[in-house]
């Protein structure tokens, strides 16, 4: 089953931290989990299948946010700096763990969301690209090695994962710009499909995830070239 994108923030004033976490489910990520010491953090990150994380750099025994953020790189895991430390040493020290971002306390909500959305946007061409979507009021992050197919209905579109799908209004060609063509291939006005996923293939339609999808005459030649059928 396809799980939730899950963040984690490390924070170690506790008030701080629960704020922050409103803010993050406010933004549409469910469960963020919070560790309120490094040896928390390094248990969540190595157990827990964390996907990014919000690092405060000073924490109770100093500036142990930046031994987590060595950590995190070791782990593949994007990350971002929430501080109040803008002195050149930590700048210095923290800019050589390459985050995402920096933000300095105090912030906004924007503030944070920025931070996020960069983050992920600089990650991406790591091992795990994503793709941001709206499902109702909620922003997800959806994995592109997961998508199985999209399909167009109506103003809106339908993206299959394994054991889950999402609806977010938005053209399909719109999507489909936001995603690498290597991966991806439309195959019909109505459906696109992940290149990893295909089962079977023939002239007039290919089998992604036991779905049968046409493939129409306007696409064929395309299809056909990329696939080397």
């Amino acid at each position: 089953m396809e799980r939730d994108f899950r963040i984690l923030i490390v924070e170690d004033e506790s008030l701080i931290a629960e704020m922050i976490r409103v803010m993050i489910e406010e933004m549409g990520y469910p469960n963020p989990l919070v560790a309120l010491t490094k040896d928390a953090a390094l248990d969540f990150l190595e157990h827990n299948g964390i996907d990014f994380s919000i690092l405060d750099i000073n924490l109770r025994d100093g500036m142990e946010g930046i031994e987590l953020a060595r950590k995190a790189n070791d782990m593949h895991i994007p990350f971002m700096f929430l501080t109040s430390y803008s002195d050149q040493k930590t700048l210095r020290e923290a800019t050589q763990t390459k985050p995402g971002a920096y933000v300095i306390k105090p912030f906004s909500e924007e503030d944070l969301r920025a931070g996020i959305e960069m983050s992920l946007m600089h990650a991406k061409g790591a091992a795990e690209e994503v793709v941001a979507i709206k499902d109702g009021h909620n922003s997800l992050l959806i994995r592109l090695r997961d998508i199985q197919l999209i399909q167009a209905d109506n103003i809106y579109i339908e993206i299959f994962t394994p054991g889950k799908k999402y609806l977010t209004r938005m053209a399909l060609t719109s999507f489909l710009e936001q995603l690498p063509s290597s991966q991806f291939i439309r195959v019909h006005r109505s459906y696109a499909v992940g290149r990893n996923h295909i089962d079977t293939i023939s002239r007039s339609f290919v089998s992604v995830a036991g779905k049968k999808i046409p493939i129409s005459r306007s696409y064929r030649d395309e299809v056909q070239m990329r696939l080397k059928m």
